[in-house]
C-alpha cells in the first residue's frame, strides 16, 4: 500500500467462515523494535484469537531505522516513529500510515466502526499510546504492553479506555525509571512507568487514586476510574516479569529481556477488556 511515497505492508487475518458483509471488530497489533509483522502474527496469539472470537486482525509492518536499506534486527531494526524525541527519519509519518490503512480496510470490509482496537508490544506499545492520542474518536480502546507513553497533549477528542501492562523486572522499561542500554548498544534515560499511568488517568478524567482489582501471585491490577464517559485505565503489573508478553513465545533472549513469566495469557486478558469497551452509540 503506497503511503507518502513509500510502499507500506501489513498482514491481515480474516477468520474462517467469514461471509462478506458481516460486520466484525478489528484489532491492530504493532510489533516491537526489530520485529516484523510476520513474527508478530506468529508470536502473540492474535491470529488464533481472531479465529476463536471471529474478528479481523491486522499486523502493520514498521520501516527500518535507515528506511532505504534492508531491515535487520541488529544492524537496521524495523521501528515505529511513535513521536518520541530523537528518532531517526522522524519525517516518516507512521500515524498517517495507520490512518491510511484503517481507511482502506474500512472501505473494503464490514468493520464495526464502534469496535476498532489497537495493541502492541514494546516500541509497538509506544505507537499504541500515540495512536490513541490521535484517534480517540475512532479507536474504542488501546492496550500497550511493555513500553511507555510519549504523548504530550492536554486533551483527547473523547475519553479512551486503556489496558496497560508491564513487568517490574523489565530491564528495557524500568519500573522506577533510569538509564537503559538497548539491544543495539545505545542508551537512554526512561521516566518511571507511573508517569504514563498518571498521564492517561488525567486525560481520561479518572480519580488520581486507584482501586485494587487484584493482588495475588505476583499480579497486581489497579483501576483508575470511572473517568469521563465511563473510561478507565486498568494498570496491570507482574512482579519480576521482564520485557515479555505473557503467554507468548518471546523472540528476545532472557539476557536482553530479563525474566520470562506467564501467570496468564495477555492476549486473552486484553481481548476481554476490548470486548467490554466499544465506542458509545452516537
Amino acid at each position: 500500500m503506497p503511503v507518502d511515497g513509500r510502499d507500506r505492508t501489513f498482514i491481515f487475518v480474516t477468520p474462517n467462515g467469514y461471509q462478506p458483509g458481516e460486520t466484525r471488530p478489528i484489532v491492530f497489533f504493532f510489533h516491537g523494535a526489530g520485529g516484523r509483522a510476520e513474527q508478530a502474527a506468529r508470536t502473540y496469539g492474535w491470529a488464533e484469537k481472531a479465529e476463536a472470537e471471529n474478528f479481523f486482525a491486522a499486523f502493520p509492518q514498521g520501516l527500518p531505522v535507515r528506511p532505504d536499506m534492508e531491515g535487520s534486527f541488529l544492524l537496521n531494526p524495523n521501528i515505529w516513529r511513535d513521536q518520541r524525541a530523537g528518532l531517526p527519519f522522524a519525517s516518516i509519518d507512521d500515524v498517517h500510515y495507520f490512518e491510511t490503512l484503517l481507511n482502506a480496510l474500512e472501505g473494503a470490509l464490514a468493520i464495526d466502526p464502534r469496535r476498532i482496537y489497537v495493541t502492541g508490544f514494546s516500541n509497538g506499545a509506544g505507537m499504541t499510546f500515540t495512536l490513541g492520542s490521535h484517534f480517540s474518536d475512532r479507536i474504542a480502546a488501546i492496550a500497550p504492553v511493555s513500553s511507555q507513553s510519549f504523548v504530550h497533549i492536554d486533551a483527547l477528542a473523547r475519553p479512551l479506555p486503556v489496558y496497560y501492562l508491564t513487568g517490574t523486572g523489565d530491564p528495557l522499561i524500568p519500573y522506577h525509571g533510569g538509564m537503559v542500554t538497548l539491544p543495539w548498544g545505545n542508551t537512554r534515560t526512561m521516566p518511571p512507568v507511573q508517569d504514563s499511568v498518571d498521564t492517561w488517568a488525567r486525560l481520561d478524567g479518572c480519580p488520581t487514586q486507584p482501586e485494587t482489582v487484584r493482588d495475588e501471585n505476583g499480579v497486581r491490577v489497579l483501576r483508575y476510574g470511572p473517568g469521563k464517559e465511563g473510561a478507565e485505565v486498568l494498570f496491570t503489573t507482574i512482579e519480576g516479569n521482564g520485557h515479555h508478553w505473557p503467554g507468548s513465545v518471546e523472540p528476545l533472549p532472557p539476557a536482553l529481556s530479563g525474566p520470562v513469566l506467564d501467570p496468564f495469557r495477555a492476549t486473552d486478558e486484553i481481548w476481554d477488556f476490548f470486548a467490554k469497551h466499544p465506542l458509545p452509540e452516537k
